[in-house]
């Protein structure tokens, strides 16, 4: 037997040669194989010594199965070099899962289970793939989350499975505590779905069609909604026709238009079974929505699995209601002034009612869903309908009644309507100021002609285009019972659109008493008539902020494109949208964008004339929208705002306590915020280190 095994390790050896491109054609680069050599034969060798001393049965058939994988491969004629990579990787993989199962506590977890199950920090960087285990995980049955009262939290959990399961349920029970009772309705569970995406997946938007990756982003209650094809680098997605459901292709290059409207896709609205694969492993979700007015304290739950409908074990979930609800975020530089949370979105009911096909009760049901998931994930200011004009006047105001419906905060309202005319009075401009140059180089009646007829045809647009924000000022303000609205400048304006719209930004600031916002950069510095808002590309500085500031007390700034959304990575989105931009002293996280692509929403490869991938936080189905990790994120990221903000709030008031304990606390506190490196400190970490301050200085106060 040993001899066969030993002879088994030397063929496979051979095989997975192959597979490097160090390893071809020349005797130097055979050389390099002794390594990889030794380490296969150690690893199977070790393999072969857990077998010996397993004691639980399904993990011991579970490490006979990948000896016998491992021994098979030589002797097939059909192996290939992938086949050797594929079963080297199971070979590493049921190594670690098996010495992760006899580490201290993990010893005999989930003993007579068909899998095992490791608990994971939620928001991670690392990319949890089905051949990984996780490294920052260890081997439990329980689960703990912390959360302040009216809360989300997410806790997660991989699934190790020793064999095939068909069909594995999680039945979550209610929450007992001293308190009282966390209703089981209150945690909703989801699987990760793991698919294919550009080869930029997981840290940038750019597209790169030369290859597809795997990337875990979906959160599914039906892991089957979406099919992924490995031989082809793939994925399909499920629509659910009357006459039945069909798998369509969201992978092809370049994307084809795909009625999201139209097209009958969603998902279920409970966690369905979820199948798995031995060696395989899989993510689980678990969002926790505290519900407001519960008691602090400690509150125990569990979650029962089944595996083909037999028992297979039980999470333990414990929580930790804190004493406190979080408050509205504020800027760090002054609690006195909100900090706005906004989205770029195409989210708009004339827009909507155009793709509908002006099927009115569909669309306003299917906004109003998504209205409330941006509440729900902490974007309360979101930009209003920005196109109005006299004939949608009913229109514009039946958005702004959906958005107050959904608990979208209006005030102030940005993106009433754009502070400039049809671009081609702005081609007038352009063209006057040329004629004028020519003009001055050459006083002919020819050229006095042409340039007094631009300047007619660009003052005329500009007089004409006037009056326009006037009645949406007065429009939206009669409906909103104040003025704090902001009109928007032109995207990413050059030098030449700024110059064309000072006077119409002056108008509405002077005349009208309203306020403008623009996207831009450094050069609106030198501007003489400034927006009120200012989004500056790029990286997030307390030198931009204070430049910007200077300019007076209504002045405010935010950022984007650090990245723009599209990375599925949930620890990047949470950094560059929550403790970045707070500590930087801006305003706002204010990115692109909601969810966009221009031909199918569900296809990440770029279309044409479009070199981006998918920008998506969510992924909308026909009536509502289906959550990823990185809009988990998101709202995590704008929760450590909150915390912060909740921390300078419960310091500002010890220190103005007088007593010296609770300022001495409050001083400890607000020094710890002001040194710690959010860039390069765990974002876990940066909470619990603000929820320990929090607690002990209410605690304090008592």
């Amino acid at each position: 037997m040993r001899k066969r095994l030993m002879m088994g390790i030397i063929m496979l050896c051979a095989l997975l040669m192959v597979v490097s491109p160090v390893m071809a054609n020349t005797a130097t680069r055979a050389t390099d194989a002794s390594p990889r050599q030794d380490e296969l034969a150690g690893q199977i060798s070790e393999l072969d010594s857990l077998i010996g001393t397993a004691g639980e049965p399904q993990m011991k058939q579970y490490l006979e199965d990948v000896r016998i994988q491992a021994n098979a491969l030589p002797g097939s004629s059909a192996a290939t070099s992938k086949d050797g990579l594929v079963t080297m990787k199971a070979v590493k993989y049921a190594l670690k899962l098996a010495k992760d199962a006899r580490k201290g506590s993990s010893e005999g977890l989930w003993a007579g289970s068909p899998f095992v199950v490791y608990d994971v920090p939620a928001l991670s960087p690392i990319k949890r793939l089905p051949d990984m285990l996780p490294d920052d995980g260890t081997i439990s049955d329980r689960l703990s989350i912390i959360s302040a009262q009216d809360e989300y939290e997410a806790a997660s959990f991989v699934l190790a499975p020793l064999r095939d399961v068909g069909a594995v349920t999680f039945t979550p029970s209610e929450l007992q505590g001293e308190g009282g009772v966390i209703p089981a309705s209150a945690v909703d569970m989801h699987v990760v779905k793991t698919w294919y995406q550009g080869g930029t997946a997981w840290q940038s938007y750019f597209g790169d069609p030369s290859q597809n990756v795997l990337v875990p982003e979906l959160l599914l209650h039906d892991e089957n909604l979406v099919l992924v094809d490995h031989e082809r680098k793939g994925n399909s997605l499920r629509v659910d026709y009357p006459e039945g459901s069909r798998y369509v292709d969201i992978s092809n290059i370049p994307a084809t238009k795909f009625d999201r409207f139209a097209e009958p896709v969603e998902d279920s609205k409970t966690l369905l079974p979820v199948a798995l694969k031995q060696g395989e492993s899989k993510q689980m979700w678990l969002t926790l929505k505290v519900p407001p007015g519960t008691p602090a304290g400690f509150y125990t739950g569990t979650i029962a699995i089944t595996a083909d409908g037999v028992p297979a074990g039980q999470i333990t979930l414990k929580i930790r209601v804190l004493p406190f609800e979080l408050p509205d975020p504020k800027t760090y530089y002054d609690l006195d002034k909100d900090f706005y949370v906004m989205l770029y979105h195409g989210s708009r009911l004339k827009e909507y009612l155009a793709a509908a096909k002006g099927d009115t009760a569909f669309v306003e049901a299917k906004l109003l869903n998504e209205y409330r998931n941006l509440v729900e994930h902490n974007v309360l200011n979101l930009p209003g309908p920005l196109l109005y004009s006299n004939r949608d006047k009913a229109t514009f105001l039946r958005q702004l009644e959906l958005m107050q419906q959904a608990g979208l905060d209006l005030d102030p309202l940005f993106g009433v309507k754009q502070t400039y005319p049809d671009y081609s009075i702005f081609v007038q401009y352009s063209n006057y100021l040329n004629a004028k140059k020519a003009y001055e180089a050459n006083p002919t009646e020819e050229n006095k002609q042409k340039m007094d007829n631009f300047y007619k045809a660009w003052r005329k647009g500009v007089e004409d285009f006037l009056p326009t924000l006037d009645e949406a000022y007065n429009v939206a303000t009669s409906f909103l019972g104040h003025s704090n609205i902001y009109f928007d400048g032109w995207d990413e304006a050059g030098w030449s659109m700024l110059q064309f719209e000072q006077e119409i930004w002056k108008y509405v600031q002077e005349k009208l008493g309203a306020k403008v916002f623009a996207t831009g950069n450094g050069s609106h510095l030198d501007l003489e008539v400034k927006e009120n808002f200012l989004n500056w590309a790029g990286e997030p500085t307390r030198e931009k902020a204070a430049q910007w500031h200077a300019f007076g007390d209504d002045k405010i700034i935010t950022n984007y494109a650090l990245p723009h959304t599209g990375p599925e990575n949930p620890d990047l989105i949470r950094q560059r949208h929550g403790m970045w931009v707070y500590k930087a002293n801006f305003d706002a996280t204010y990115n692109y964008i909601f969810y966009e692509n221009p031909n199918n929403i569900w296809n990440d490869n770029p279309s044409v004339g479009f070199p981006y991938r998918a920008f998506n936080l969510v992924y909308p189905t026909k009536t509502d929208l289906i959550d990823t990790i990185a809009w988990e994120g998101y709202r995590e990221g704008i929760d450590d705002i909150r915390y912060a903000t909740k921390l300078k709030q419960v310091a500002a008031d010890a220190i103005a306590s007088g007593v010296q304990e609770r300022v001495e606390g409050a001083n400890a506190a607000l020094n710890w915020l002001e040194a710690v490196d959010e860039r390069s400190t765990n974002q876990d970490l940066l909470r619990l280190e603000m929820i320990r301050h929090i607690v002990r200085l209410l605690d304090l106060a008592q």
